[in-house]
């Protein structure tokens, strides 16, 4: 599946000094896209969703991105153990650490799930959806507190 595809004319350019190279949110998210080592692809894709956020929203694609992964990443993790004879599912407290990483990874797996258009116009689109408190990403974390809930031990 080809990645390139010919922008509109009203594209908004955000130069790369605007994001900062030292953003470790971008550079996770960039290495996350990353494939085969091609780095300057990731980039690229990871940019053009930057400059579709800012089209679409009208404000700055960081703080979209940064409430995106704020809204999905899970507070906990659901771990099953073996107890007796029975395996029971233990809900366990997460990190920042953990969390965001895994935040990331189901917001780039439902943008990639995502039908129809190009892999940057889905990663702009999930990582509104998650900044709204919508999209699958946030429906995978809401499932996971509800396991959690379901299953005290």
């Amino acid at each position: 599946m080809a990645r390139t595809k010919q922008l509109p004319k009203n594209y908004i350019s955000i130069s790369d000094s605007e994001i900062s190279l030292s953003s470790f949110t971008i550079q996770m998210i960039k290495q996350r896209l990353m494939r085969h080592g091609k780095k300057q692809l990731a980039a690229r894709i990871l940019q053009k969703s930057l400059n579709h956020i800012k089209n679409k929203t009208k404000q700055d694609p960081l703080l979209i991105i940064e409430n995106g992964i704020r809204n999905t990443t899970p507070p906990i993790e659901i771990r099953t153990r073996r107890i007796g004879g029975a395996v029971y599912t233990i809900p366990i407290e997460l990190s920042l650490d953990r969390g965001i990483p895994r935040a990331i990874r189901w917001i780039l797996i439902s943008a990639k799930k995502r039908a129809g258009n190009t892999l940057d116009l889905n990663l702009a689109q999930e990582f509104i959806d998650a900044s709204n408190k919508r999209g699958d990403a946030f429906y995978k974390k809401e499932q996971i507190q509800k396991l959690s809930q379901q299953n005290n031990f």
